[in-house]
């Protein structure tokens, strides 16, 4: 290395890439020799447009999920490291589309712009950067917000059997947030094309489409699709939180979720544990979820609420995936075969379900007359297995069963139908009503569905009024009491 006295030592710009062959196939996993330097979650470069992302390695070689057409591999391909993490394009524009887990648009529309780049897999923000969670989160169903309420930056889990109207209760709540500025993103996993065009639909003729997100993993996508897809969409909502603005993701479901995640890790050629799902699937899936909460304002200040969806096998809560979600989540909403069997809608079984931090951020002008909900269903259901067992009943037992009943009505309601804040007001109040214990089954059901538009006819001021109230003053109570004893009046 001669060089002329006094000259500088010429400097030259390395590039240092780390570069292996692809040693082995295996369905979506490529088992890759070289890469020395390559970290969990980065990107790999396979060539002809495919990539990959490193899911593991050994003493020899690096596995790589195959993110693209496997068919364009062979043996003995070289690839290269990327230094960079998975990463999904995101931003304001990917409002009311369909989109992959890996944010490309799915239903046939133009190109979407985004305004950024989102890190798929990442840690969960730090307590440092949480703000206390008590703001409600209306779903819009009432036996949600009367006795389960939840509040924003909640994770709730919702268990039930197939067709026990689990996607049902969590579309009502997309639907609810109409006109609260909230963003929505529902994430559908393993579900069949049939079931998420009907989801779609349903959206859209709500008019729920123009602040919701529709992220698809279908059953026929790849399992490392199936996979990727909640955290993608965690990523997509986090962008939105940090804007400042609130977020509702539900994924629906997270037991497809697992079934994918165990397909991937037995190729991956990781031991099998109970029910075959690999050791880490519990890390997986806290992981995922605790990246729900509400944010104080040096983090963007938004919240993002996670309603998880579970499927459980005749009505078993103890299974291994349910029970693992219920231990990371903040409650959980049970539905139950029997009563969807029997015609309750929602088929909510409130005696096994709780929400945790929900209670607290509930209004004070719904908590006022649904603290007692509970308690007298929970009679209401004892009296019902005894009444079975014996012809006659205490007059007591007779009006507790008569008002649990009535309770029952009330909380009935037809799915894509939420209800508002001020009609669950009104529902409460008339249920309190000392003219509403003895009604007919039959006048029950006819004060659900006619007290609402009855008081807005009477008095739209009021209606607005009970939307913006967290309280009722003695103004607002004694214009509801009118109201309500109008309506009874006139029905007598």
């Amino acid at each position: 290395m001669g060089t002329s006295s006094g000259s500088p030592i010429p400097l030259f710009k390395l590039k240092v890439a780390n570069h292996g062959r692809i040693k082995d196939i295996k369905q979506l996993v490529a088992r890759i020799e070289g890469l020395p330097d390559c970290l969990n979650g980065q990107l790999v470069d396979m060539g002809d447009g495919v990539r990959g992302m490193v899911m593991g390695f050994n003493e020899q070689d690096v596995l790589v999920l195959v993110m693209g057409d496997e068919s364009h591999l062979r043996l003995g391909k070289s690839v290269t490291g990327i230094n960079e993490p998975l990463q999904i394009p995101v931003g304001p524009g990917f409002i009311g589309r369909m989109v992959t887990a890996l944010g490309d648009p799915c239903d046939n529309l133009d190109p979407i712009p985004a305004a950024g780049l989102a890190q798929v897999l990442r840690d969960s923000p730090p307590i440092t950067a949480r703000a206390t969670v008590s703001e409600f989160l209306p779903t819009g169903s009432k036996v949600v917000d009367f006795i389960l309420p939840l509040a924003k930056g909640q994770r709730q889990l919702i268990l039930g059997d197939r067709v026990t109207g689990k996607t049902v209760l969590t579309l009502d709540a997309i639907m609810r947030q109409k006109g609260s500025g909230c963003i929505c993103i529902f994430c559908a996993i393993g579900k069949s094309r049939t079931a998420i065009q009907k989801t779609v639909t349903m959206l859209r003729d709500a008019g729920a489409l123009e602040y919701t997100i529709i992220m698809v993993a279908a059953d026929s996508a790849p399992p490392g699709e199936q996979y990727l897809a909640p955290f993608s969409a965690a990523a997509m909502g986090e962008y939105f939180v940090s804007q400042g603005r609130d977020v509702l993701v539900v994924f629906d479901d997270l037991t497809k979720h697992a079934w994918a995640y165990r397909q991937l890790s037995l190729l991956l050629d990781r031991s099998p544990g109970r029910e075959a799902y690999p050791g880490d699937i519990f890390y997986v899936q806290a992981q995922l979820m605790e990246r729900a909460g509400r944010f104080n304002a040096a983090h963007g200040g938004g919240s993002m609420t996670f309603l998880g969806i579970a499927e459980t096998l005749q009505g078993d809560l103890t299974g291994y995936i349910p029970s693992n979600l219920a231990a990371m989540s903040d409650g959980q909403i049970c539905l139950s075969s029997g009563g969807f069997a029997e015609g309750q809608r929602p088929a909510v079984d409130v005696m096994l379900s709780l929400s945790i931090v929900g209670r607290r951020a509930q209004p004070p002008i719904l908590r006022r007359f649904s603290e007692p909900l509970r308690a007298r269903l929970a009679q209401y259901y004892e009296l019902v297995r005894l009444g079975a067992l014996q012809a006659g009943l205490a007059s007591a037992s007779t009006r507790a069963m008569r008002g649990g009943a009535a309770i029952q009505a009330i909380l009935q309601q037809r799915e894509g139908h939420p209800v508002s804040l001020a009609e669950e007001v009104l529902l409460l109040y008339g249920l309190a009503s000392a003219a509403f214990a003895e009604r007919a089954p039959e006048r029950i059901a006819a004060f659900r569905d006619e007290i609402y538009p009855f008081v807005r006819r009477l008095d739209a001021d009021l209606i607005r009024e009970l939307e913006a109230a967290r309280d009722l003053n003695a103004d607002l109570e004694s214009r509801l009491e009118r109201a309500v004893g109008a309506y009874f009046s006139r029905a007598a």
